[in-house]
């Protein structure tokens, strides 16, 4: 008995052994490829990019075609084998952005940027969400090398359904009119359950977005559909009450309003565009307009460019539901001169705004307060009509409304605001030389990013960061990683002490690379905040 109870002792000792060798083995062979890694959808062989691994095309839900399109993202099915992850996604279908546009329909794709390192604690992960006002854009088009390297942390992006795809609201459809934000949920889904692999922390996964996306990540913090899906917010240029005025997003453009209209506002204006593309009501209505090619649908990709509320993901407008938000940390801001690229495109185009336009552009923005308006920025205070043109629709539709948001946000959990005011940040769109751009929309992201085929002159030559706004990159970087991993962007690297949002005092970290100016500024005061509210 002593005997078989010895020879068992040596097998489990064996069993052990060779269990042990071949964890060491897998350990080993993932320390020494950490290109290749296991998923719960499957196996995928990414490409290390110098200090970055990058898994790119990555599908976090099947493709929304067929008789999935308009309806909820349906799960990823798992793949056999080892799945090639080294080419992007395309952008999903939409006009004008890249300059070419996209038919793409199967787009819904992740991709994944990890630093190149052995650490051994799991690092915090961003998901970003990009601009594009919920009609345009692309994941692909922003690279987190630096963000990823320099903030260690896992950097997703991601594409999602827009315009008439994302937003499409027809009656009997399952939640429709906000397919957008249920692709965000999925790949949000997806990354929780999948984090490890990449060595991310499924418990802290901050959710950043610009622009429309940062309007998304505010649809978020309201979706019951998207509680325990990440635990921070970053906000940038965008919230739950970002209008736009009329000929905001250039010239003879329409007053759009806030991202969110009522269900049905959008089964109206859904059925309209469905007749419009040759589906009346009655019948298969649905079923029609599946069968129709993406290109006849973009030709009506301008009537689905807001969320519809009313609905599972979105059940009360996310501006009204705020106060019931998760108490998740939220780092929110705007650059100081947003809309100084849409007078950039003015320029562009060769219709500079005058002195003699600008009353008739603030009658058509502002109706019965435009002569108030007037008189708060007079032409004398600025340098060109133009100029005093930004100054006003940056203030009204987005610097004050996102003050709002961080106020009703501050009531359930912190809030930390910022102001990008570097006037020498290059524009994403390329202006005349004899144009001031300032710290215009989207600017800040070259801080963060580096951004496909950008900063560019009219005459097609780049241009990189100087030394001192490289040094400004760093110290935003700093903060948006520290807030991910910490929950407050200060330390001391972002200038150590930062202000929590009170609407009482308002005050909020300024970022510029003037390094003798004051790191702190009332935002409110800046963007004349006081006026704006007392015409409501």
């Amino acid at each position: 008995m002593r005997r078989v109870t010895t020879r068992r002792r040596l097998a489990t000792a064996l069993l052990l052994a060779v269990t042990t060798v071949g964890s060491t083995a897998c350990t080993n062979e993932a320390a020494a490829d950490p290109t290749h890694i296991h998923t719960g959808s499957g196996e995928l062989r990414g490409v290390r990019d110098n200090d970055i691994v990058r898994f790119r095309g990555v599908p976090y839900a099947e493709p929304p075609t067929g008789p999935l399109r308009w309806a909820p993202p349906k799960p990823v099915r798992p793949w056999d084998g080892v799945r090639e992850a080294s080419t992007p996604g395309p952008p999903c279908a939409q006009v004008g952005n890249p300059p070419e546009g996209s038919t793409a329909e199967d787009c819904l794709y992740l991709d994944i940027t990890v630093p190149a390192n052995s650490a051994t604690v799991r690092k915090p992960v961003l998901v970003w969400l990009h601009g594009g006002g919920f009609s345009s854009g692309a994941g692909t088009e922003y690279d987190p090398r630096r963000l990823a390297v320099q903030g260690d942390v896992v950097v997703a992006t991601l594409d999602f359904r827009l315009n008439i795809f994302g937003n499409l609201a027809l009656s009997g459809m399952t939640d429709g009119g906000s397919y957008g934000l249920q692709d965000q949920q999925a790949a949000l889904a997806w990354l929780r359950r999948n984090a490890a692999a990449f060595g991310g922390d499924p418990g802290n996964i901050t959710l950043f977005g610009q622009s429309g996306g940062a309007v998304a990540i505010c649809g978020q913090l309201t979706s019951p559909a998207a509680k325990g899906l990440f635990s921070k917010a970053i906000l940038q240029s965008g919230s739950c009450h970002t209008t736009l005025a009329a000929n905001a997003s250039g010239p003879e453009s329409p007053a759009f309003g806030a991202f969110w209209r009522p269900k049905a506002q959008a089964e109206r204006s859904s059925a309209q565009a469905a007749a419009t593309l040759g589906c009346p009501p009655g019948g298969d209505q649905l079923g029609c307009l599946r069968a129709l090619p993406v290109d006849k649908l973009l030709t009506q990709a301008g009537t689905a460019t807001a969320a519809t509320v009313g609905g599972t993901t979105l059940p009360v407008d996310p501006r009204d539901g705020l106060k019931q938000a998760p108490d998740v940390p939220v780092l929110s801001g705007n650059t100081a001169d947003e809309q100084r690229m849409v007078a950039g495109v003015y320029e562009l185009l060769g219709k500079p705004i005058t002195a003699a336009q600008y009353p008739e552009l603030l009658a058509k923005g502002f109706g019965a307060d435009a002569a108030a308006v007037q008189q708060q920025y007079p032409l004398r205070d600025y340098p060109t009509p133009g100029l005093a043109w930004a100054a006003a629709y940056t203030d009204s539709g987005f610097a004050c409304p996102q003050q709002q948001t961080d106020t009703a946000l501050a009531a359930r959990g912190p809030v930390f605001g910022y102001r990008f005011a570097d006037p020498t940040a290059p524009p994403l769109i390329p202006v005349p030389p004899t144009f001031q751009p300032g710290a215009s929309h989207a600017s800040e992201l070259f801080y963060l990013f580096d951004v496909k085929g950008k900063p560019v002159r009219l005459d097609g030559s780049t241009y990189p960061l100087t030394a001192a706004q490289r040094q400004l990159a760093e110290r935003m970087i700093a903060a948006w990683s520290t807030f991910a991993r910490t929950g407050n962007p200060g330390d001391t690297r972002t200038a150590g002490q930062w202000p929590a949002w009170d609407p009482a005092t308002p005050k909020v970290h300024e970022f510029t690379a003037d390094t003798d100016r004051p790191s702190t500024v009332d935002p409110a005061a800046a963007h004349q905040c006081g006026f704006w509210s007392s015409l409501h």
